[in-house]
């Protein structure tokens, strides 16, 4: 960490003497942050968003501790498999609609809600017509 501190010293001292641009500091900030894991230091969760016409999923960042991602689910879409994770799964939905069963539980979910999923619970999500887009962390890290 010691080598990151730095180059994060060196880089600032650089930008405040006017050596290097806005661009510059953001790329190479980004790039020590982000590290040998190749996630942006601050994805932008639109930039990830799936098109909705098949199931997509994109990882923003893991650590130690969690795990971030989106995810996109088509119109129409149901899937009787449950699953359930080793951690906790915290999902914000962003746009559109779904119904979220956790353990047996049935419940709309609509852009704005959260949803806390406890460590094993079996739980599922369908759509109706709406495609649903979501920002999900699992803690700890499911993979």
């Amino acid at each position: 960490m010691a080598d990151k501190n730095f180059e994060v010293q060196q880089l600032l001292k650089a930008y405040r003497k006017g050596v290097i641009s806005d661009e510059l500091l953001e790329r190479q900030m980004n790039e020590i942050i982000a590290g040998a894991d190749g996630y942006d230091a601050v994805p932008n969760v639109f930039a990830n968003r799936g098109d909705g016409a098949k199931m997509a999923q994109q990882r923003l960042s893991k650590t130690p501790q969690s795990e971030s991602m989106v995810f996109t689910i088509p119109p129409n879409f149901s899937n009787d498999r449950e699953n359930s994770h080793r951690g906790d799964q915290l999902i914000y939905v962003i746009e559109g609609k779904a119904t979220c069963r956790v353990s047996g539980k049935e419940c709309e979910i609509k852009a704005g809600d959260f949803v806390t999923i406890p460590a094993g619970a079996p739980h599922t999500l369908r759509t109706g017509a709406d495609k649903l887009f979501a920002l999900t962390v699992f803690a700890p890290p499911e993979r």
